[in-house]
């Protein structure tokens, strides 16, 4: 263990930074629910689902893996100017094609509109949406730029202002202005624009009026194989919404977004768990190749507990949420809270079943795995959401991301193994699901009674992973070094290019 204490102390004073912010920012941005489940009916909701999450579906192919090119050529450029001319290029191409392809589907936002909502009527909604992911894209490089410095703090300010003025916004237009679904989408478009000159700025030690049509092709070269698998990876995180829409209706879209957003807890945990995780699991392999697999291993068996608490509950606690926040139309949400919150474990379990891939530049291989699971889940969500609706949405992503994760892991592991603590793992994954998928079989109390209840459920939980020895006097030590880590001052940060594991 004490070879990878340096590392491990870096990588959860990072995580806690990030995931400071995005846990910040999800009790934020949960302040609109009571507000949107009183302005919007089931439909309203679903039509706002629908739309934005086609939106973001197109993000994936305007970043053309620009994240994970970037990422990986950063820390392969040894000096600033090297550096420099990395982010000027890779940016002034993203910049072009974003606008390019977003000019071409606002010509074709109605027949968009028709084929995700059944309806040509929303096409002012999708041509909004459109607008917003070019600018979306742009200000997430920046970040992508203060990750790769390791100044996770200013990153975390820059996401909470984000999602703070998103907020202010969509609630001033949604209620004062009284603009509906637009105002909702429309209050994204405005934080977006606002911030990008801010964002920009941030960046600005990296930007310079260089390009490199030399080093282009290189990060095309690592950055598009990122596409299809994104596309296959967005197939099955948006065709459960737009099945729903055609194959059931917007109701159900409605209550399955609502749904999404309590598990979307885990959806910004598992954010701030990459942006933190890939420098420095990079890091490792590329600086200490021979101590990477324990550290590896054993910040994996970190990371899965910490999402398994997590997913056990957001599964207890999602009716009394949705009671505090909704109105009784959406309560029905609760009932998919449980396979949603596994799907969402499974899908940050791929953070680090994926990472030899990367490591080894072998990402073809997450072309083939995601088209294959976004098959599965297309065919799954045809044959069973006719009968069983959000229900049959909700088993499917968890289906499509655990045959993911596994299939990134036996890949992964053949080529850069990492030192699994599988006894532990194994045993986590017993407790956790039935732990997951139970609070249903819970008596439905009052509020007052139901807290309670819940809590010692959760106790209980917790109390098992002690007694499976998942828990014991290592996690304990590690805990505490994870509260140290919260009390390093930034000013370490720049030491983390040098930082042993040893």
């Amino acid at each position: 263990m004490s070879a990878t204490k340096p590392r491990l102390a870096l990588l959860a004073k990072d995580t806690l930074v990030y995931g400071a912010g995005t846990i910040l920012l999800r009790a934020t941005a949960l302040v609109t629910m009571p507000v949107f489940t009183r302005v919007f009916t089931p439909e309203d909701y679903g039509v706002w689902s629908v739309v934005t999450t086609t939106a973001g579906f197109l993000g994936v192919l305007l970043l053309l893996g620009g994240d994970n090119a970037y990422v990986r050529f950063f820390f392969e450029a040894k000096t600033l100017r090297e550096r420099q001319l990395l982010t000027s290029t890779w940016f002034a191409f993203l910049f072009a094609w974003s606008w390019t392809v977003v000019i071409l589907g606002i010509v074709a936002a109605d027949p968009i509109s028709q084929l995700v909502t059944g309806t040509s009527e929303h096409g002012f909604l999708m041509v909004l949406a459109l607008l917003t992911a070019p600018l979306t894209m742009i200000n997430a490089m920046c970040g992508q730029v203060l990750r790769n410095q390791f100044r996770a703090a200013l990153f975390s300010v820059l996401t909470l202002l984000t999602v703070l003025l998103t907020v202010a916004f969509s609630l001033f237009a949604v209620v004062v202005l009284k603009l509906g679904v637009a105002g909702a989408i429309g209050g994204t478009l405005a934080a977006a624009l606002v911030l990008l000159p801010l964002r920009l700025w941030t960046a600005r030690s990296m930007v310079r009026p260089v390009f490199s049509a030399r080093l282009l092709p290189s990060l095309l070269g690592f950055g598009v194989p990122f596409v299809p698998a994104g596309i296959a990876y967005g197939i099955f995180t948006t065709s459960d919404r737009i099945m729903l829409s055609r194959l059931s209706n917007l109701e159900q879209v409605g209550l399955y977004s609502v749904a999404a957003s309590l598990v979307g807890v885990m959806v910004l945990a598992r954010s701030a768990l990459g942006q933190a995780w890939s420098p420095h699991a990079i890091m490792a392999y590329e600086e200490q190749r021979d101590a990477a697999p324990a550290f590896l291993g054993q910040a994996s068996t970190y990371i899965l507990v910490g999402f398994s608490l997590l997913a056990v509950a957001i599964s207890a606690f999602a009716r009394e949420v949705l009671v505090v926040l909704a109105t009784p139309p959406f309560y029905a949400a609760a009932l998919v809270a449980g396979p949603l919150a596994l799907g969402s474990l499974a899908s940050g379990s791929t953070q680090i079943t994926a990472l030899g891939l990367g490591l080894a530049k072998r990402t073809y291989f997450m072309i083939i795995y995601a088209w294959l699971a976004a098959g599965l889940n297309v065919g799954l969500n045809f044959l069973f959401i006719p009968r069983w609706g959000m229900m049959a949405a909700a088993w499917t992503t968890l289906a499509s991301y655990l045959f993911l994760t596994l299939a990134y892991g036996a890949t992964s592991q053949r080529l850069f193994p990492v030192a699994y603590e599988k006894r532990k793992v194994l045993a986590l994954i017993a407790l956790t699901v039935p732990f997951c998928l139970a609070p249903r079989l819970l008596p439905e109390l009052p509020l007052i009674a139901s807290i309670p209840l819940k809590a010692g459920y959760g106790l209980a939980y917790v109390a098992s992973l002690f007694a499976l020895g998942i828990i014991g006097k290592r996690e304990i030590v590690a805990a505490r070094a994870f509260l140290s880590a919260i009390k390093l001052r930034r000013s370490t940060a720049p030491a983390a290019d040098s930082v042993s594991l040893s």
